[in-house]
């Protein structure tokens, strides 16, 4: 285990969970790992503490510390990379997008999946390098794997909400067209999530496309969108 891995477990470990939580096993994030019962903020503040002791950490230190974290055997282990991605952003530009894909693939339900996909990578992210985010996203919306499919779309909710740009837009919605027959709520309710945030930046696209899909769309993301173009609440 990566040196600064074990550091952090042990922070996590000695740690006291949140109120109200527990240490069993924490279905209802969708997974069956190890969960030492931390709040999101406890897991951040040991997360940011750690990052204010190590602002000189090198770029493969770096990239060793997440392939390890994302290897570790707890929930708050695979979540533990999002704020060291978020925090050192000039590295996350740097990270080779197939390492991003494979770090992917080791993640299980829909919570350890979004703490890595949302709002972690922005649109600039994705336009500096957009036909490598394009083949990426398009890989994962084709995998057998249902939580490389959420990620697909989970990835575009943040850009989509930041940017005009087309591209991201069409991708969007050629992935929804894609995914929008699963059954899977991880996937149907991700559809809804990627389309309201659409309607900042894309508002008549997104109406236009709820019309002209009325009768396939998965229902939970047809009635949460048409509210939230109605109200402009969730």
């Amino acid at each position: 285990m990566n040196p600064q891995h074990r550091f952090l477990l042990d922070q996590f470990q000695n740690t006291r969970p949140g109120r109200g939580q527990t240490t069993q096993r924490p279905e209802h994030l969708g997974t069956q790992r190890r969960w030492y019962g931390l709040k999101n903020e406890q897991r951040r503040r040991i997360m940011l503490d750690f990052i204010a002791a190590n602002r000189d950490l090198p770029y493969e230190d770096w990239l060793a510390l997440i392939d390890s974290l994302y290897k570790g055997e707890s929930y708050e282990e695979r979540c533990a990379p999002q704020t060291l991605l978020v925090k050192f952003p000039r590295y996350r530009r740097q990270l080779p997008l197939q390492q991003l894909e494979a770090w992917l693939g080791l993640l299980e339900g829909w919570a350890e999946v979004d703490s890595t996909c949302q709002t972690v990578f922005t649109a600039k992210d994705l336009l500096t390098s957009w036909e490598g985010w394009r083949d990426l996203l398009e890989s994962l919306s084709g995998d057998d794997n249902i939580n490389k499919q959420r990620a697909a779309l989970v990835l575009l909710t943040a850009p989509i909400a930041q940017s005009a740009d087309e591209r991201i837009l069409n991708l969007s919605l050629a992935l929804i067209d894609r995914l929008k027959a699963e059954k899977d709520k991880r996937v149907a309710k991700a559809i809804s999530w990627l389309l309201r945030k659409g309607i900042k930046q894309h508002r008549d696209a997104i109406s236009d496309f709820l019309d002209s899909r009325a009768d396939s769309l998965p229902a939970i993301a047809l009635r949460e969108t048409r509210k939230k173009l109605k109200t402009g609440k969730k």
